[in-house]
């Protein structure tokens, strides 16, 4: 929670500050051949995120009998259709919508019941000798602070217009809040899993942990859990993936004549912004078709992805601290050096992890 919300609170100021997406900062701050490469970079880890969220929803989609490519396809529709017809705020209520889904979890978590006094210690003991137990904790950021998720929060801290100190206050509160709802679902995902009788336990895919809930659930309540859990994380993942993406692309590459703001207009009068969408996400559903099996794929992109935050949060820790930031959103002193020890710590975990990544391709 500490780490996520530095990120986010970080990612306001420079929002405010510099009133550009993060890929446009990038170029102004640090030249365009950064921007590219940075660019580069996103746009294979968001590729790779499009198709293994698109995987997930092809899995619930078996769940009740649907084939792959009807549900990557419905899927693709729906999320190109919401983007196209709907500005900024409604797709954000929608990508919200879904997401809120996750919270089914903790129901999940409060009908196990699992005992409280293993709870409370699992909070306080750690087995740090154990590679499991590194491989989790490593797993656990890297799947929370992606670099598309730094991109896209800029992007959507500009796009909401904040200007008062009320607003910036309120956006900042709205981050602690997400920070730590997040991560309550993780806990609560994490603790209920474990909590599952371990004969029923089989929680290497979706089908598992839905045979793994119809003890305690019954089939259908199971099977209608597990679908909206993991159909809203990744419906909502896609959107903010690919608008990140479409975003990142207009900063770099435009010449000015595409704002931050092109979700909020048509689409004759933001082309490059709408068509890096469509061909990001029409592109991850056809090679999701093509390519069922995404395991290897999702192992390269979680190294990608580890090898690019370093470099991300190497950006954003330079501008915020930086003097071309507004006097009263620069980061100085003491806050200062926390974010510089977390998001040193958190790179490192990152490194670690495309390390674990590189041991673990064999199994595969």
């Amino acid at each position: 929670m500490p780490i996520l919300f530095t990120i986010l609170e970080a990612l306001v100021r420079t929002g405010v500050s510099e009133k550009r997406g993060f890929s446009a900062t990038v170029r102004e701050h640090f030249g365009m051949r950064s921007a590219l490469f940075s660019l580069t970079l996103l746009l294979i880890s968001c590729f790779g995120a499009i198709v293994s969220q698109m995987s997930g929803i092809s899995s619930v989609a078996a769940l009740w009998g649907c084939s792959q490519a009807v549900a990557t396809t419905i899927t693709a529709l729906f999320v190109v259709s919401i983007v196209i017809l709907c500005d900024y705020k409604q797709v954000e209520r929608v990508a919200l919508f879904f997401g809120l889904f996750e919270l089914v979890f903790v129901v999940v978590l409060a009908k196990l019941h699992p005992s409280l006094t293993e709870v409370l210690t699992g909070m306080i003991v750690f087995d740090f000798s154990s590679s499991s137990f590194m491989r989790m904790l490593a797993a656990n950021i890297g799947a929370v602070v992606m670099p598309w998720m730094i991109y896209f929060q800029q992007s959507a801290v500009v796009a909401r217009r904040l200007t008062t100190a009320n607003e910036i206050a309120q956006e900042r509160t709205q981050s602690l809040l997400g920070s730590i709802l997040a991560q309550l679902i993780m806990v609560a995902t994490m603790v209920a899993m474990a909590a599952i009788p371990q004969e029923a336990k089989n929680l290497e895919s979706i089908l598992g942990i839905q045979v793994a809930l119809q003890p305690v659930f019954g089939h259908t309540m199971a099977t209608v859990l597990v679908s909206m859990a993991f159909l809203g994380g990744s419906i909502c993942a896609i959107f903010v993936v690919s608008l990140a993406a479409a975003w990142a692309v207009c900063d770099t590459t435009g010449d000015g004549a595409e704002d931050p703001f092109s979700l909020d207009k048509k689409l004759l009068e933001a082309p490059r912004f709408y068509a890096s969408f469509v061909v990001l996400v029409l592109a991850g559903a056809l090679v999701l078709s093509a390519c069922p099996n995404v395991i290897k794929l999702n192992v390269y992109i979680e190294v990608l992805n580890a090898f690019m935050l370093p470099i991300t949060l190497l950006f954003l820790f330079l501008v915020v601290t930086g003097s071309s930031m507004h006097p009263k959103l620069r980061i100085t002193g003491a806050h200062r050096l926390v974010i510089l020890t977390l998001f040193s710590l958190t790179s490192a975990v990152a490194v670690a992890s495309t390390i674990a990544s590189f041991l673990l391709l064999p199994e595969y």
